[in-house]
C-alpha cells in the first residue's frame, strides 16, 4: 500500500468524523425546518441498510416459528442453514474490508458508477430527494405548524385507520424501531423477538409503485403524508 493512498484515507476518515459531528449537531437544533430535515435523513437511509441479507432475516423468522411449533428437527435444520449463510456472509464481509484497505471508497464507487444497481440506488435517491424538494417548497405553508413548536425535542404524528390510532413519534437522534413496536405492528410490519431484543422481520417495504423502501420512521412518515403506501392510513401530526 502506497503512502499517497494512506494519507489519502487517513483524510477521508477525519473529515468523514468531522461531517458526521457537524451533521448529528445541526440535526438536533431546531433552526431546520421539519422538510429540510425529512431530505437529509432520506439521504442517510439509502446508504444505511442492515448488514443482513433477506434471506438471514427470514430463517430466523422461520426458526422462530419452528421453535414456537415445538418443532425441534426443523428448528436444529434451519439452524444449519442459518450459519452456512452467516459463513457466507462473513467470508464475503471479509473480502470487502480487505478491498477496502486497498483502496479508497471515492476510487471504488467510481469503478462502478455506470453499475445498473448502483445506478439504481443514486438515481433513486436523487428522484426521492427531488420530490420531496419540490413538496416542500412548492406547499411551504405545511410547515408552518411545526415550526412553531419548533424547540420541542420530538415531533409526534398520530397514525389512525378504522378508527384506531397509534402515534410515531419521530425520534432524533435514531433509537431502535422496536421502541415503536406497537405503531410499527399497526401499520402490519411483523417484529422477531420480545422487549429490547426484538428486530424487524424485514427491514423494507413495498411502495405502491412496487419499489422497496427501508423501514425508517421518516419514510413511514412521508409514505404515508404522500399517500405512497399504507392504502387506508391516515396521519396526522400531533
Amino acid at each position: 500500500m502506497s503512502d499517497s493512498y494512506t494519507a489519502e484515507s487517513a483524510e477521508e476518515s477525519v473529515a468523514a468524523l468531522r461531517s458526521k459531528a457537524e451533521y448529528e449537531n445541526a440535526i438536533n437544533l431546531s433552526q431546520h425546518v421539519p422538510a429540510a430535515k425529512i431530505i437529509s435523513e432520506m439521504v442517510l437511509d439509502a446508504f444505511h441498510t442492515s448488514k443482513e441479507s433477506d434471506q438471514i432475516r427470514e430463517l430466523r423468522v422461520a426458526i422462530r416459528q419452528a421453535h414456537d411449533a415445538f418443532d425441534d428437527d426443523k428448528a436444529y435444520d434451519l439452524m444449519g442453514q442459518l450459519k452456512q449463510l452467516k459463513d457466507a456472509e462473513a467470508a464475503d464481509n471479509a473480502a470487502l474490508e480487505n478491498l477496502s484497505s486497498q483502496f479508497s471508497i471515492s476510487r471504488i464507487l467510481s469503478c462502478f458508477k455506470d453499475d445498473p444497481e448502483f445506478q439504481e440506488l443514486v438515481y433513486g435517491l436523487a428522484l426521492k430527494v427531488l420530490n420531496q424538494s419540490h413538496q416542500a417548497i412548492s406547499n411551504p405553508s405545511a410547515g408552518k405548524g411545526k415550526a412553531a413548536r419548533a424547540k420541542k425535542d420530538t415531533e409526534v404524528f398520530v397514525i389512525s385507520k378504522d378508527g384506531i390510532s397509534v402515534t410515531l413519534p419521530l425520534r432524533t437522534p435514531r433509537s431502535k424501531l422496536n421502541v415503536d413496536r406497537e405503531a410499527l405492528e399497526f401499520l402490519g410490519f411483523t417484529f422477531v423477538g420480545e422487549g429490547s431484543e426484538a428486530e424487524l422481520a424485514s427491514e423494507t417495504f413495498i411502495d405502491n409503485s412496487g419499489a422497496q423502501q427501508p423501514v425508517t420512521r421518516k419514510s413511514i412518515i412521508t409514505a404515508l403524508q404522500q399517500q405512497s403506501a399504507f392504502d387506508g392510513y391516515t396521519i396526522a401530526a400531533q
